[in-house]
């Protein structure tokens, strides 16, 4: 066996360093024993714990205003076109443009289905139909409003008025793009 031999005085000085060294670790990792901690670290870790009270307090406002934008949400996509393909949401834009120009008394002369616009990351497709009437002013006015005015959300994108080449000088002949949104088939369950 290997005998180390050590002096007095070193000896006594490895028990000194062990005791401090026991000291320092006991002050590191017992907050109890901690004389003389600053006001600044009292005010600092008080600051902390209100702003951690204050996170608390806004989770429960915005889950509140996410469920309000949910609901929003559901009565907005409600108006949406029903339909399980764009050519089916399609059609529902041409019935109900069929039923406001009969009810506004006029005839739609052509009406033509656009291309769908889907973009991959949206989770609704743009639905767009084209279609020309004649009509009078007044007339025009009418088709406008119950279009904007719909229970399905509907929008006028272009529209574009030229005299109609008529006996009438009140006739004026009309083509509108009006669009719509479906969800796309398989987005929010």
């Amino acid at each position: 066996m290997l005998r180390l031999r050590i002096d007095k005085k070193r000896k006594y000085l490895l028990i000194a360093g062990a005791v401090l060294l026991f000291i320092a670790l006991l002050y590191r990792f017992s907050p109890g024993l901690r004389v003389g901690e600053t006001t600044a670290e009292i005010a600092l870790k008080e600051r902390k714990l209100a702003k951690y009270h204050k996170t608390l307090r806004e989770k429960k406002d915005m889950e509140a205003r996410l469920a309000s934008l949910n609901r929003a949400l559901g009565r907005l996509e409600s108006r949406l076109l029903t339909g399980d393909t764009p050519a089916l949401a399609a059609v529902d834009i041409q019935n109900l443009l069929n039923g406001i120009a009969g009810r506004s008394a006029i005839d739609i002369k052509t009406m033509r289905v656009l291309k769908p616009e889907d973009e991959d990351e949206a989770k609704y497709i743009v639905i767009a139909v084209q279609f020309s009437i004649t009509s009078t002013v007044r007339q025009l006015k009418e088709v406008l409003y119950r279009i904007e005015s719909s229970p399905e959300y509907l929008t006028i994108r272009k529209i574009r008025i030229h005299a109609a080449k008529s006996r009438e000088p009140e006739q004026i002949q009309s083509t509108l793009t009006v669009a719509g949104l479906m969800r796309k088939p398989g987005s929010f369950g």
